[in-house]
Formats: structure tokens, C-alpha cells, sequence
């Protein structure tokens, strides 16, 4: 039998045995066996005793941030419910690679907050150095949040600098974070 556990949003969420992380058990769609080295792309979610730990990772940091922000909404809700009806647009600056992450993360994590949008399609179309400031820009693609479509996992608090982890290899970037519940 798999358990069910109320959330901070009020509904169940069924728990899958055996998960590295049994409060976030999900992987990106992007493979059966979803691990960095097996995939080209996609996130997973680590195993941590109180917060979410994800991990995401591409073959450039624009695809790796694109994957740590669908890691971040599926610690929130199925973000596979989310339809891309609205488009916005983002842009965040910061003074390294690990400030922007940060900033990107906290920008959707207040559009959440503020404006109720959740979002399922993350086109990062730009990073860039200028000047010693690191700017993202994105079109993000989702709609209102609903929580009888998107369901309701856990509430994000925050976003950390704890443990966040930007590693560079000769043909893929990972990103690792933590987000406060």
C-alpha cells in the first residue's frame, strides 16, 4: 500500500516507495532512468530531511536553469497540468552564475506569490556578462494557478544560497539548490 500525507496546501499527495526522496519522488519527463549521467537534460530531486534539494542539469547553463525552474514548480504542484496560455517575459540580473540562479528562482517564486501564475515552458533566450553583472532573460509560458488542475504539493518559502552548486563539465552544466518549505 502507498501512503498518502497531507501537505501544506491541504490535499494528499500519494508517496512512491523506494524514492531517493519520498516527499518530491518525480523526475523530469526526459527519461525512464532520470540520473545526470544517463540523460542529456532534466532535473531530479535529492535527497534532503526537511527542505527540497534539486538537481537539474543541460548541455548549457540556459538548460540547466530552464530545468531547475520545472524542478522547482513540481516541488509546488504538477507542473505537467500547467498549459502554456500566457506568455511573459522575465529578466533578472545578478554578479555570478549562483546570484542568478537565486534570482531567477526567487523572480518565479514571486510571480507565484504575487500575481498567482505558474509556469511549464521555460525559453531562457539569453544569458550574459556585461560589465561584471550576469543578466537572464526568458519567455516563460503557463496560466493562473488553479489548484483543482495543478493539485498542491508543498509551499516554497524560499529559495537558499545553502549548498547551491553550479559544476561545469566538458558538455553539460548542473545546478543543485535548495528551496526552504
Amino acid at each position: 500500500m502507498i501512503p498518502a500525507r497531507k501537505t501544506a496546501f491541504g490535499s494528499k499527495k500519494i508517496l512512491r516507495q523506494n524514492s531517493p526522496n519520498k516527499r518530491f519522488p518525480r523526475t523530469s519527463p526526459q527519461a525512464g532512468l532520470n540520473t545526470p549521467g544517463r540523460t542529456i537534460e532534466g532535473y531530479r530531486f535529492l535527497e534532503h530531511t526537511s527542505d527540497a534539494h534539486i538537481e537539474a542539469w543541460g548541455p548549457t547553463l540556459e538548460g540547466a536553469f530552464a530545468h531547475a525552474a520545472e524542478g522547482f514548480y513540481e516541488t509546488m504542484l504538477n507542473v505537467r497540468s500547467v498549459e502554456p496560455q500566457t506568455i511573459d517575459r522575465l529578466r533578472v540580473e545578478g554578479h555570478d552564475e549562483k546570484e542568478l540562479l537565486y534570482d531567477w528562482l526567487e523572480a518565479l517564486l514571486l510571480k507565484f506569490d504575487i500575481d498567482r501564475m505558474v509556469y511549464s515552458v521555460f525559453d531562457i533566450t539569453r544569458i550574459s556578462n556585461e560589465s561584471q553583472t550576469m543578466k537572464l532573460e526568458a519567455k516563460v509560458r503557463g496560466e493562473k494557478y488553479d489548484q483543482r488542475k495543478h493539485g498542491a504539493k508543498a509551499e516554497i518559502k524560499g529559495v537558499t544560497y545553502h549548498e547551491m552548486q553550479i559544476e561545469r563539465q566538458r558538455d553539460r552544466v548542473t545546478v543543485r539548490f535548495i528551496l526552504d518549505l
